[in-house]
C-alpha cells in the first residue's frame, strides 16, 4: 500500500467506504455522548487550560523581561542611588527631602551662574510674592555679587527696609544672630520673613563697617512705582522694581499727570525683574519693533518688541546708576537705541542674562539661565552695562533731567515753528 492509498481520503473524500459527510456525523454522535449538552469536550477544555496556562506564563514572563529591559534602559540616576542608600543607612542622616535639596542646590554651584536659584516649597510663595510686588517682610531684594557675598539689590521705596537706613549694595552678614552670608538667596529670604509688627535685627556691611540695625517687618508692602509732578506738566516716575503689575501702574501714572513738557523715569537701584513687564513698559514709548531679544540653548531667538501703534511721544530722560540691572536695563538700553530716550547718571549693573522659573512636582522652583539679552542694536549687555549718554553725579540727576528736557521741549517747539512757516 503507498503512502497516497493510507491518505487516499484528502483526496477521495471517503473513509473506509463511507462518505465524507457520515463520518463527520457520526464522529460528532460518538462526541456528543461522551459529554452531552452544548458542544465542549474534555479535550476542549484540556485544551483551553493549556493555552490559559501558557498564556499566563507568556505575559508573566512578557511582564518580567519588559521590566528589566526599562530597568536596564532607565536605572535610577546616580544621584537618586546615593540619596537612597545615605537616608537609609546612618539613622542621624538627614531625610531623603533635604539630600534631595542638598543635590540639587550642589548642582546649581557646579553650574557657576549665581543667578540660578533653587527655592524650596516653603520659601517658593515668598519669591513668588516678590515678583508680583507684595513684599511681606521688611521690603528689600536680594542677590549673589561675583565675590559670592549676600548683598542687597533694591529697597523699596517708604519700606520699614528704607526707614531703618538699608541701603542698596550693603551686604548681609546676618538674621536674629545667625550667619546668612553663605547662605542661599532663599534661605535668607525665609530668615527674613515673619509675622507682622515682629522686629527682626539685622547685620550689615557697608564700605567695610559693620552696621547693626532692627527693622519691624511689615504685613503687606506695595507700590513700585511712584510717581510725582515736579515741574509744570513735568511728570517723574520711579520703578523701584519691575514686578507683576509696574507696566499697568505706569500707565495710570500717565494717564493721571499732565507731562506734555518731558517723563522722568528713575530707574535707579531697580535690580530688573519679569522680562515681560519690563517689555510692556517699555512699549509704552516706543512705536512697533524691536525692544528685547536673547536666543536659548536650543538655538531658537526670542524676540520680544512693542506692537503699540500710539506710543506716548512727549520728551522723555532716562535715570540709570551702578545698581539698575537685569530687565530695568533692557528698558533703559532700548529706549537708548531707538532714540527714545536720554540716559544720563552712570554706568549700570551689566545683568544681562535671562532667567525662566519652573515648578517641580513638590511646589518648589528653579530659576534657571536660558540666554543673553541683545538690545535693539544687537549689542549685549551682560559685564557690560548700558553707557549713559550724559554722565551725572547722583545728587544732580533731577536737576539736569529737567534742564535737557526744557532743551527738548525748545527743540521740538522750533521744528513746529518751522513747519508753520
Amino acid at each position: 500500500m503507498s503512502i497516497n492509498d493510507q491518505g487516499g481520503d484528502a483526496q477521495s473524500g471517503s473513509t473506509n467506504g463511507m462518505s465524507r459527510s457520515d463520518f463527520e456525523k457520526e464522529q460528532k454522535q460518538n462526541f456528543s455522548k461522551e459529554l452531552p449538552g452544548p458542544y465542549l469536550g474534555k479535550v476542549s477544555i484540556v485544551r483551553l487550560s493549556l493555552l490559559f496556562s501558557l498564556l499566563l506564563v507568556f505575559s508573566g514572563s512578557a511582564y518580567a523581561i519588559g521590566y528589566l529591559v526599562s530597568e536596564n534602559q532607565h536605572p535610577p540616576s546616580l544621584v537618586d542611588q546615593a540619596i537612597k542608600r545615605i537616608s537609609s543607612g546612618d539613622p542621624r542622616s538627614p531625610t531623603e527631602i533635604l539630600l534631595q535639596r542638598a543635590a540639587i542646590e550642589a548642582v546649581l554651584k557646579a553650574t557657576k551662574d549665581r543667578w540660578s536659584n533653587y527655592f524650596p516649597p516653603t520659601t517658593a510663595s515668598a519669591f513668588d510674592a516678590t515678583l508680583e510686588g507684595r513684599y511681606s517682610g521688611i521690603g528689600i531684594w536680594l542677590r549673589r555679587t561675583p565675590a559670592n557675598q549676600l548683598e542687597i539689590s533694591s529697597v523699596q521705596p517708604k519700606s520699614p527696609a528704607a526707614l531703618a537706613g538699608i541701603k542698596v549694595s550693603d551686604q548681609l552678614i546676618s538674621v536674629d544672630g545667625t550667619d546668612v552670608s553663605s547662605a542661599t538667596v532663599a534661605d535668607a529670604i525665609a530668615a527674613l520673613r515673619g509675622s507682622p509688627n515682629t522686629t527682626v535685627a539685622l547685620d550689615l556691611r557697608r564700605n567695610n563697617s559693620e552696621i547693626n540695625v532692627k527693622v519691624k517687618r511689615a504685613a503687606v508692602l506695595t507700590g513700585d512705582v511712584l510717581a510725582s509732578q515736579v515741574a509744570p506738566k513735568t511728570l517723574y516716575i520711579q520703578v523701584s522694581a519691575i514686578s507683576l503689575h509696574s507696566s499697568d501702574d505706569v500707565t495710570t501714572a500717565l494717564a493721571r499727570y499732565p507731562h506734555s513738557r518731558g517723563i522722568i523715569l528713575d530707574l535707579r537701584d531697580n535690580p530688573g525683574g519679569v522680562l515681560s513687564e519690563a517689555v510692556a513698559l517699555a512699549s509704552q514709548f516706543l512705536s512697533p519693533g524691536v525692544v528685547v531679544s536673547y536666543t536659548r540653548k536650543d538655538g531658537v531667538p526670542q524676540v520680544m518688541s512693542s506692537t503699540n501703534a500710539s506710543p506716548d511721544t512727549a520728551p522723555m530722560v532716562v535715570l540709570i546708576n551702578g545698581a539698575t540691572a537685569s530687565s530695568a536695563e533692557v528698558i533703559a538700553g532700548a529706549l537708548q537705541d531707538r532714540n527714545r530716550a536720554v540716559n544720563i547718571g552712570d554706568q549700570s549693573y551689566g545683568k544681562g542674562t535671562v532667567q525662566e522659573i519652573s515648578s517641580l512636582s513638590d511646589g518648589s522652583q528653579l530659576e534657571i539661565t536660558v540666554g543673553q539679552y541683545h538690545l535693539p542694536s544687537g549689542r549685549a549687555i551682560d559685564q557690560v552695562g548700558i553707557t549713559p549718554d550724559l554722565k551725572v553725579s547722583e545728587n544732580g540727576e533731577i536737576a539736569q533731567a529737567l534742564s535737557i528736557l526744557a532743551g527738548l521741549v525748545a527743540l521740538d517747539s522750533g521744528k513746529s515753528n518751522n513747519l508753520k512757516k
